[in-house]
């Protein structure tokens, strides 16, 4: 498994947050790989299964991405957007395959 980091400063409530999406970019262009919006967790169905939010840490502003049975296709850069009334925030890491 692999865990990406993302969270917000605890200064913003949860109930303020409208939008946190996991994208990534690769070669193909970009990927929807998880949103929350208005309490709902949208998980298309290629990562249906893999890609999780540790959902007991939503209310702490952890948005931490858990993508299960890493494939080699999951290369790429990820990037975490949040939006929150006039905030918004993102984080970008990018993931390797070693060989």
């Amino acid at each position: 498994d692999l865990t990406l980091s993302c969270s917000v400063d605890s200064h913003i409530p949860p109930d303020e947050i409208e939008e946190v999406s996991w994208k990534k970019t690769d070669k193909n262009g970009e990927t929807l790989v998880l949103l929350f919006q208005e309490n709902d967790i949208i998980i298309p169905d290629q990562y249906k299964d893999r890609a999780e939010f540790f959902a007991n840490e939503i209310p702490k502003g952890n948005f931490s991405l858990r993508l299960k049975s890493f494939r080699a296709e999951d290369k790429g850069v990820y990037m975490c957007l949040v939006f929150a009334g006039d905030f918004s925030a993102n984080t970008t890491m990018e993931v390797k395959i070693s060989k």
